[in-house]
């Protein structure tokens, strides 16, 4: 839906943007700087229909994870329909035929300028809020990983960052949104002929004053956006688990994220007072203007694409399921123990070998000398051989088994 409305939205731009030349008064004359504006924000049109599909597809694939990308998916449309209506603004201002820039004198309606305007500037708000949804959802997704994969030992949601977070977002929505709209009011009571044209320089700082504090509470958000990811890092860390997403998003998404509250800080003093002046030439207000456009909008952009990149590497999210974590990353490997048989101790007077192939020998025999009683005699059989005439199966050993000591000598008979 989004992407249709972008495509239809550009459709009825873009053949005006052909029309460069010519003495038309009707047709599209814009100036350098105006011509590589409107070229900027045609290729940022076809982007957000790229970002647009690409989050549908990531949302129907991503199980688990799919809050990130149900923020993700307005903060596009919002983004999208910001960018249409400067687009139009861009091509009715470059008509000359119809005199736009004559706030009574034109040939469109008084308040269709102004209106594209607030739609521009309402939605862009609106967008800069949601992607800073977005991001705490990524984080929120990795602090319940990490309190499910450590039992509950780390990780989990801190009342305090929570009441954060809500605080930021609600109040850099309730003054982008007061902001758009003073500004639209201040244009519709110029249509009334009775308005006191000595307020309209105050409405106008009033104005520029809740842009300070929508600015301010955007760069907060960067701020907070610093902070929780370094301490969610850290959770990871002294669990001795090791995190992709927490990684990328430390040493990715907060740089990018750092740049874009930075260029929110210098663009709004470039356009405050104390930056450009009233008297300074056209050209530079153009400049200015395109630098950012080129600048803001294009890492806003980025910091898009990046989180549906991380939708690529499912794994990344443990798709497998947290016990698959749990088992890979949390516990380490188990030492294995061997355990080893008794060694054979090898008996006086017999021989032991390795493997044989051949028959073994019985153990030998021991007998007493008659003629010597103290003396002990060790006679080695034959084969299966104990004495002639008779057969003795042979005395087998195996590992554990038992061999008696030798025989004590037997007393001599008396009598």
């Amino acid at each position: 839906m989004f992407l249709l409305l972008t495509c239809v939205l550009s459709s009825l731009f873009l053949p005006a943007a052909c029309q460069f030349d010519g003495d038309d008064g009707d047709s599209f004359h814009p100036d350098p700087l105006t011509a590589a504006l409107f070229a900027i924000v045609c290729i940022f049109a076809l982007l957000y229909g790229a970002l647009a599909i690409w989050n549908f597809v990531a949302l129907f694939t991503s199980r688990g994870h799919r809050s990130p990308y149900a923020f993700l998916l307005p903060t596009i449309a919002f983004s999208a329909w910001s960018n249409a209506a400067y687009i139009a603004w861009i091509i009715l201002e470059n008509i000359p035929a119809l005199d736009a820039n004559s706030f009574f004198g034109s040939d469109l309606p008084v308040l269709l300028i102004p209106s594209l305007g607030f739609v521009y500037g309402l939605f862009w708000d609106w967008a800069v809020v949601l992607q800073f949804l977005v991001i705490i959802a990524v984080l929120w997704n990795r602090e319940t990983a990490l309190r499910t994969v450590t039992d509950g030992k780390f990780g989990g949601h801190h009342p305090v960052l929570i009441a954060l977070h809500a605080t930021l977002a609600t109040l850099t929505f309730i003054f982008g949104t007061a902001c758009e709209a003073y500004g639209m009011d201040t244009n519709v009571k110029l249509t009334n002929i009775d308005f006191d044209f000595s307020d309209y320089h105050h409405r106008i700082l009033v104005r520029q004053q809740l842009s300070y504090v929508f600015n301010t509470f955007a760069v907060l958000m960067v701020v907070d956006v610093a902070v929780t990811t370094t301490l969610l890092w850290r959770a990871w860390k002294k669990a001795e688990v090791s995190d992709k997403i927490t990684n990328l998003m430390l040493y990715v998404l907060v740089p990018i994220y750092f740049v874009f509250g930075l260029l929110l800080v210098i663009f709004t003093i470039l356009f405050s007072p104390s930056g450009l002046s009233n008297d300074a030439d056209v050209s530079v207000w153009e400049g200015a203007n395109l630098a950012y456009s080129i600048l803001v909008t294009g890492v806003s952009i980025t910091i898009l694409f990046f989180i549906l990149a991380l939708s690529i590497k499912k794994q990344y999210w443990n798709s497998g399921g947290v016990e698959a974590l749990k088992q890979q990353q949390y516990w380490g490997p188990q030492a294995q123990y061997v355990y080893a048989a008794p060694p054979q101790v090898p008996q006086a007077g017999y021989y032991v070998a390795g493997p044989q192939h051949h028959t073994p020998y019985g153990q030998p025999q021991m007998y007493a000398d008659p003629n010597s009683p103290s003396t002990q005699h060790v006679q080695y059989a034959q084969p299966y051989e104990s004495a002639p005439g008779s057969l003795a199966a042979p005395m087998q050993t195996g590992p554990g088994s038992y061999t008696p000591p030798h025989a004590q000598p037997l007393p001599e008979k008396t009598g």
